[in-house]
Order: structure tokens, then C-alpha cells, then sequence
């Protein structure tokens, strides 16, 4: 398994400069994404792929049960929870970094410049990382709540505007409509998640 991933991770590494170029200011390229059975915890599914975020930029809130391994190739990020909190720091690159699993987090360009990035994860079979949806409040029915879809690159709602109908298997007590919040566990598949949190400040 230790052999395979070395594989995987260098060829990663080798084709990110001349894809950094195809992208310019932003954007991502999948590179695995594939099943294996050779861990002793079972099935896993270890994707992988090149990030680049442009200065000030950030990811869409994940959560995941399994680690990521990051090789910064340019520029710093961090790593970020619910209510600001930093889980850690990855650079100046080049840098090799370990995230461990956390419940909510997503990726931050901490630098000035672009930060590029690759990124392998590794995530039991039936539990992938998921990318999760944060809105506002539109509207609250039993266990269906109406989001309007927002936009993480300028904390603002999507445009054109946009809603989504989720079935939450916890709806907070004190939800209301006009609250900002994300998903947690979103199914983008049936539309059911988890649960919602409320956010202290838009998309954080």
C-alpha cells in the first residue's frame, strides 16, 4: 500500500507545474480516484488531485472521515473550523503536510500570491469526503429546510440565485429563516444532510 501511494503522490507532484499553467488564477484537477482493499481497516477510496486558490480565496467547507495528505507547492494555506479556529498550517512551500480527519473544515490561501496545491485523500468506501452546502435560510417545514445557495468567492448568495430543498435529520431547535448556515454530511444525490449549523458570520 505504502509503495502505491508513493506512486500515486509523485506522479501527482510531476504533472502540477505544467497543469498549474492551464489554470492560471484558480481552479482544480482531479487526478485519482479509486477503490483498493489493501488497508487493514478495509475498503478505501484514495482520491486525489491539484488545487490552486487565488490570494484571499478558500475552499468549500468539507467534512471527511478519513486524513489528507498536502504537498504545498507554492505559497501557504491553513486549515479551518467552525468559528475561526485554525487546525493547522501548511507552508511556505514546498511543504509536506498531514491533516487529520475533522468533523467541519475547509482550506484558506494564507499568502499573498496564488497557493497550488496537491492533495490525496484517503476515505472508507461507503463515508468519501463530502463538499458541503452553506445558505441562508428561505424556509422551515418539519424536516425540510430551503436554503438560498451561497457563494464562498464573494461571501454573497449565488447568481443567479438559486435554492435547494434538504431533508435534515436534526433541524436545530432555533433555527429560523434568515439565518446563515452549512450542512453537515449533505447527500447532493437526495438532498439530505446530516444536520445544519448556524454560522456566526456569513460562509465564515
Amino acid at each position: 500500500m505504502r509503495k502505491h501511494l508513493n506512486i500515486l503522490f509523485v506522479m501527482a507532484i510531476a504533472t502540477s507545474t505544467a497543469m498549474a499553467q492551464e489554470f492560471g488564477q484558480g481552479g482544480r484537477r482531479d487526478l485519482l480516484n479509486t477503490e483498493t482493499t489493501e488497508l487493514p481497516q478495509g475498503k478505501a477510496i484514495l482520491t486525489g488531485g491539484e488545487r490552486i486558490i487565488p490570494p484571499g480565496g478558500r475552499s468549500p467547507w468539507h467534512t471527511a472521515f478519513g486524513p489528507k495528505l498536502l504537498y504545498v507547492l507554492e505559497g501557504s494555506m491553513t486549515v479551518e473550523g467552525l468559528g475561526g479556529q485554525t487546525f493547522m498550517t501548511c507552508g511556505p512551500a514546498p511543504k509536506l503536510c498531514f491533516s487529520p480527519y475533522k468533523d467541519l473544515w475547509f482550506f484558506r490561501n494564507a499568502g499573498q500570491g496564488p497557493l497550488k496545491f496537491v492533495v490525496v485523500g484517503m476515505d472508507p468506501v461507503k463515508a468519501p469526503t463530502n463538499h458541503e452546502t452553506v445558505g441562508q435560510v428561505t424556509a422551515i417545514s418539519g424536516e425540510r429546510v430551503t436554503l438560498a445557495v451561497g457563494d464562498h468567492r464573494t461571501s454573497g448568495l449565488a447568481t443567479p440565485r438559486r435554492e435547494v430543498t434538504i431533508t435534515v435529520g436534526s433541524v436545530p431547535a432555533a433555527l429560523a429563516v434568515g439565518d446563515d448556515v452549512v450542512t453537515v454530511r449533505h447527500n447532493e444525490k437526495d438532498h439530505k444532510a446530516e444536520g445544519l449549523l448556524k454560522l456566526s458570520r456569513r460562509w465564515q
